[in-house]
């Protein structure tokens, strides 16, 4: 799914929400003319600003990148058939492959994450938790003031409303899986 169809949908979620765009980029931490970027499709926003605007209009961040929608009882994602939405056009060049887009009503979403060396890194706080698993690669994580490597094997939960940031160690990407738990605002209106 490319920028203009995400931001089109934002657009319709917001305005089916009635907020305005000052009120939803105020409700979002983002200035008006940034969201009014992102819904036109002229900026590549990372997952922790969908994640943001998600919580501001009371959605699921999946509702985002529906094309469908509908809402199955399962889905199976098969290996590298994931929802390929690759960042090379925002300030952070992350790789994200969306595990589990079809279904509407889920407490958490999945991705599979890659950050190449070199890669900015980005600072992030949304509402939430994230899980991550190291799959390959070594990652540095900052959250707050204390810092960590993970290898591959090592996991971690942290609530992500504290300010957090993800880089690369060493010369090879970093892949892990990344688990978004939803905070209390969304999922509003979706029962």
């Amino acid at each position: 799914m490319n920028e203009h169809a995400i931001g089109e949908n934002i657009r319709a979620l917001r305005e089916a929400a009635g907020l305005t765009l000052t009120e939803a980029a105020r409700k979002s931490a983002l200035t008006k003319s940034a969201l009014s970027k992102i819904e036109t499709g002229q900026s590549s926003p990372p997952i922790a600003t969908l994640l943001r605007i998600a919580g501001a209009l009371g959605v699921s961040i999946v509702q985002f990148f529906d094309e469908e929608k509908r809402d199955p009882a399962f889905v199976l994602t098969r290996k590298g058939k994931g929802n390929i939405l690759t960042r090379d056009g925002s300030q952070f060049g992350y790789s994200y492959e969306a595990l589990c887009l079809a279904k509407r009503n889920t407490i958490a979403e999945p991705f599979l994450l890659e950050i190449k060396p070199g890669d900015p890194e980005g600072k992030f706080h949304h509402e939430g938790q994230e899980f991550i698993f190291m799959l390959s690669g070594k990652m540095g994580v900052k959250i707050g003031s204390e810092e960590m490597v993970l290898n591959p094997g090592d996991s971690l939960y942290f609530d992500s409303h504290n300010e957090h940031s993800t880089k690369v160690v060493g010369t090879k990407s970093a892949r892990f899986l990344c688990l978004f738990v939803n905070g209390s605002n969304s999922r509003k209106g979706q029962q």
